[in-house]
C-alpha cells in the first residue's frame, strides 16, 4: 500500500513524460535540495547567528551574513548551471546482446556562460560527467549494457550538478523515446 502511494506521488510530482523532441530545462523542470555539506553549513550558520545575537558581535554578524550570501549564491549558480540547457536525443547504433550500446545525447548551450560538472545518471548507478562550453554544442555518449535481445530503451535519466561548491544538488529528469 505504501509503495503504491509512493509511486503515485512520484508520478504526480515529477510527471515522467516520454519526450520525443528537444527538451529545454526551465524553472519548472529543475529541482534543488541541499546536500549534506549544505545542511551542515546551515547548522553552523544558525549556531554562529545564535552566538552573534547572544554576545552582540557586530563583526560576527558580518561574517555570518557573508557566508549565508555565499551559500545563496551557490544555490543560484547551481540552478543557472542547468537552466535553459537544450537537450535532444540522438541515435544509437544496433548492438548484439551482451555488448554496450552507446546512446548519443546532444546538449546545446545558448548562454554565454559555460556549464561545468554536469552528470547524467541512470537508475542503475551508471553515470557520465561532462562540460558544455559557452554557445556551443556537446555530444555525450551514454553507455548502456544490452543484457537481452530485442529493443533496448534508454529509460529515465537524471541530469544533475552540484557545481560550484557542492552545497546544493540541482537535478532534472529526462525520459526520451529512444531505443536501439
Amino acid at each position: 500500500m505504501l509503495t503504491a502511494l509512493k509511486t503515485r506521488f512520484f508520478t504526480w510530482l515529477f510527471r515522467p513524460k516520454i519526450e520525443s523532441g528537444a527538451v529545454t530545462l526551465t524553472q519548472r523542470r529543475i529541482f534543488i535540495l541541499p546536500t549534506r555539506q549544505g545542511l551542515a553549513l546551515a547548522l553552523v550558520l544558525g549556531l554562529m547567528l545564535l552566538g552573534d545575537i547572544n554576545y552582540n558581535l557586530s563583526l560576527g554578524y558580518v561574517l555570518t551574513f557573508l557566508l549565508t550570501m555565499m551559500a545563496v549564491m551557490s544555490m543560484l549558480h547551481a540552478f543557472r548551471n542547468l537552466a535553459h540547457l537544450e537537450i535532444r536525443a540522438g541515435r544509437a547504433d544496433a548492438v548484439f546482446s551482451g555488448d554496450t550500446a552507446e546512446f548519443m545525447l546532444h546538449f546545446h548551450n545558448r548562454s554565454k556562460l559555460p556549464r561545468y560538472q554536469l552528470w547524467l545518471r541512470r537508475g542503475n548507478g551508471r553515470s557520465v560527467c561532462f562540460d558544455v562550453p559557452a554557445r556551443q554544442d556537446a555530444v555525450v555518449s551514454f553507455p548502456l549494457l544490452a543484457t537481452r535481445r530485442g529493443w533496448l530503451p534508454l529509460g529515465m535519466l537524471t541530469l544533475y550538478t552540484e557545481f560550484p561548491l557542492g552545497l546544493f544538488h540541482a537535478w532534472s529528469y529526462l525520459h526520451f523515446d529512444t531505443r536501439c
